[in-house]
């Protein structure tokens, strides 16, 4: 059985790294870009008729979505379509704006005295 110590738990918290922080950011945007490509390539997919048939079976079915899982996973491993970088950026661009906005409020109200 697994056993979790509540005040170790704490205690890693308290001194958790930023760059912890920043893997398992990195982490999530190339989860969040594998599963864009993923349900671009199962989009892509439906668009196809394969020898002229209507319907595919629930195997053809399951393993075209394995495939997909697959694919999505080594086109972000490849890092050829920086979509998890672009997204990190844009995240980490959001973030310095956010600072600046409450430094330029502080600023403003420290010099205008309210």
């Amino acid at each position: 059985m697994l056993y979790v110590n509540p005040i170790d738990s704490r205690i890693a918290a308290l001194v958790a790294s930023p760059s912890a922080d920043e893997a398992k950011r990195t982490q999530a945007f190339e989860e969040l870009s594998r599963l864009f490509l993923y349900t671009l390539l199962q989009e892509m997919r439906r668009t196809v008729d394969v020898g002229g048939r209507n319907g595919t079976n629930h195997d053809e079915e399951l393993y075209g979505q394995m495939l997909d899982d697959a694919l999505g996973g080594a086109m972000v491993e490849s890092r050829q379509l920086p979509i998890a970088q672009q997204m990190q950026e844009q995240f980490r661009l959001g973030e310095m704006q956010h600072r600046l906005r409450d430094e330029s409020g502080r600023l403003i109200a420290d010099l205008t005295g309210r």
